[in-house]
This record gives C-alpha cells, structure tokens and sequence, in this order.
C-alpha cells in the first residue's frame, strides 16, 4: 500500500521529460552534447579565446624563421606556409563550420518538411486547378453565372489562336494553291503538316476547356522531383555549382558579393548544399505524414472544420518533431563534412576565410615536413562530424517511445 501511495504522489512527467531522461543514460550522447556545447561556446568567444588573429602575418625581418613553426609555447598548434598562428585559424574555422551545418541543415529540414508534408497530406488526392465552363461536375452541370468568368476568359484565349492560325493560313497559301495545281513539293507537304497541327492543338485545347478538368497530385509531382534528384551525381554538380556560384563575372556571383563581400562563399556554399540536403527530410516526413494523416485526431480535426494547412502545420508536423530533430542533427554532420570537402578541393570557401576545410588544401603539400597543417584541422573535423552522429543517435533513443534506455 505504501508503494502504491507513493507512486500516486508522483507527478507525471511529459513526453520531452522522459525523453531526457532516456537521453542521459546513453553516455556517448552525453559526451558528444558537451563536445558540442563546448565546439559552439569556442566559436561564439573566439575573438577572446583565440591568442592571436588567424589572418596575422609576422613582419620585420627574417620572416622564414616563422613558416612552419612547429608546436611551442607561443603557438600550440604551430604556424602554417604563411606564418599565421594555426590553433587560431582552427579556433575561428569553428565558426564557420558550425554556421555552415546549423544554418544549412535548418533551411534543408524546413525546405524538406514543407514539402514533404504537402506531398505527404496530399498523397491520392489530385487537387483541381481548372474546371471548364460545361464540364459536369457534381453529378450535374455548373450554373452559367459561375462559368460566366470562364467563358470569358476562353473565348478571348480562342481568339488569339484563330488570328494566329489564321496568320499561319495566309502565309500557307501558296502551299494550298500548289496542292491544287499538281506542282507539291517537300517543303510545302511540311507547310502544310504544321499547318494542321496548329488547327488540330487548337481544336484540342477548344475541347478540353470547355469541356475537360485540369487535376494535378501534388505528391507525384513532388516525389518524382525527389527521386530525380536522388539519381545525379552530387559531388560533380556541386563542384560545378561552386563554379559558376562563386563567378564574379555572372550575376548571382556579383550580387553574392555585394551583398555578402567576403562571406559570400559562405553564402553560397550553405545555398548549395541545401539544394540537395532537403531531399532526405522530405522523403521521412512525406512518410510519416501519410501514416499520420489517417489518425483518429486528423478525422477528427477535418470534422470540425479545420482547413488544409492548419492540419499540416498545426497537427501533423508537430507530430513528426521526433525523427525531424534527430535528421536534422545528423544533417549538421554531412554539411560541415560536405564543406570541408568543396573547401578541400578548392570549391568552397575561400580564403582568407578561415575554415577546417579549406585549411587542408595546402595542408596536403606539406603533410610530411609540417604534419601537424593537416592534424589539427582533420581532428576537429573527425571529432566534430562524431560528436553529432552519437548526438543524433542518442537523440533517436530518447525519443523513440519504445526504447528502454
């Protein structure tokens, strides 16, 4: 009896209480969250922390004595081809990559979640874009004063194509008299085969818009556009992407740096990785929506006169929140690794931007006589991408109601 006073006593705990505590028996997660914290408190103070500017280049004489230094006490990490302090340059690179994966991965999980809930709640119900004025409908034919509009607005389109169906008559004439008077030749048979396309299109859309319906499955449209996307070769067209982005010569290259200056490769690298990071969220939520959707709290919500987009936005992506935030943060992880890869070959961004990245493009020249160019910036890339795949992974335990964590 005392158990069972002593459990009434206790207060229930929500949804995201349980999980947290789910979340805090899984120990790498633990550790992997104060790795993060740490990463993202070292690039927010770096002008405090860092002991000297990462674009610093010593002055005076005999500057080749401060190429590649190794590691002292002066400078932890040693200094690079140019003398500049490396622990700085790994300090402010920090920011960068960790601006490059949060911001990217957010816009990729809202771009992907809109999308995939519209395709998701959408799924087998064609939405009608176009009703002809005499189509029948409802198990009986429209009123006239509501296709008046229509009729209207048809007739003037038909108009257009006479006169320019008329204009391809007239300037066909020769043609026709030539098929009368025996003299054919190939170029008027061909005349004379696009002039009858042109009456025949025009016949067909008379036909369909005053007769058909136009109906169009938002989700075919939107799959087949991801599986589309699912079949190019990433890396390639990101590379050629970064090329013509970053062209200073064409115009979304001029406008990124007017706008941006110096942080215009930023800029564009985050808008290219969003391009193809969305896809994956779509797909998951586009999935769990369709299970949603026939839920009894979505019966129920339609019932009581709530609209599409309430239904979408209010009751199913809250409820898709779970493996969202656990996509999302193992989305930060492949857009600093996407980085640091187009920054590697030279792609992405540029200096003096400091990034883990593009630190090791010339980190690869020296790896024998300054190893320590290409340690440090592939360490942090190495722990940093770990951190948030143990970051997701806990966070997929804890959130999964059936874990027993």
């Amino acid at each position: 009896m005392a158990a069972v006073a002593t459990a009434s006593k206790q207060k229930p705990q929500s949804t995201w209480a349980l999980a947290w505590r789910r979340f805090r028996k899984h120990k790498a997660a633990m550790v992997s969250l104060g790795v993060v914290i740490t990463l993202i408190l070292m690039a927010i103070f770096a002008p405090w922390i860092a002991p000297h500017s990462p674009t610093a280049q010593p002055t005076g004489e005999n500057l080749a004595d401060y190429y590649f230094q190794g590691p002292s006490r002066e400078h932890w990490l040693g200094t690079d081809e140019l003398g500049r302090d490396v622990l700085s340059r790994i300090i402010y690179g920090a920011r960068i990559s960790l601006l490059v994966g949060f911001v990217a991965a957010f816009a990729a999980a809202l771009l992907g979640t809109t999308l995939g809930v519209i395709a998701g709640y959408f799924s087998g119900r064609p939405l009608r874009f176009y009703v002809g004025p005499f189509a029948k409908v409802a198990g009986g034919w429209k009123p006239w004063p509501f296709a008046l509009w229509r009729v209207v607005s048809w007739v003037l389109l038909y108009g257009l194509l006479f006169l320019a169906a008329d204009l391809a008559w007239e300037l066909s004439g020769a043609n026709i008299q030539a098929l009368f008077s025996g003299t054919l030749t190939l170029n008027n048979v061909l005349s004379l085969l696009g002039l009858a396309l042109v009456w025949g299109l025009i016949l067909f859309i008379a036909g369909w818009g005053l007769f058909g319906q136009g109906k169009i499955d938002l989700d075919v449209i939107i799959s087949r556009f991801m599986d589309f996307m699912l079949t190019i070769p990433e890396l390639p067209l990101l590379l050629v992407l970064s090329a013509l982005l970053r062209d200073t010569q064409g115009a979304v290259g001029q406008w990124a740096q007017n706008v941006f200056g110096e942080s215009a490769s930023v800029f564009i690298i985050i808008t290219i990785i969003v391009l193809f990071g969305w896809i994956g969220t779509g797909r998951l939520i586009r999935g769990a929506v369709l299970s949603l959707r026939e839920q009894d709290f979505t019966t129920a919500a339609q019932a009581l006169g709530a609209g599409d987009a309430r239904i979408m936005f209010r009751h199913l992506v809250p409820n898709t929140l779970a493996p969202l935030i656990v996509n999302a943060t193992l989305a930060i992880g492949g857009a600093i690794l996407t980085e640091a890869a187009l920054s590697f070959l030279g792609f992405g961004i540029q200096p003096p931007v400091a990034t883990w990245g593009n630190m090791l493009t010339k980190a690869q020249e020296y790896i024998f006589t300054a190893p320590w160019l290409a340690l440090a910036p592939g360490f942090m890339i190495f722990l940093t991408v770990l951190a948030f795949n143990y970051l997701g992974d806990g966070l997929r335990d804890a959130l999964d109601p059936r874990s027993r964590l």
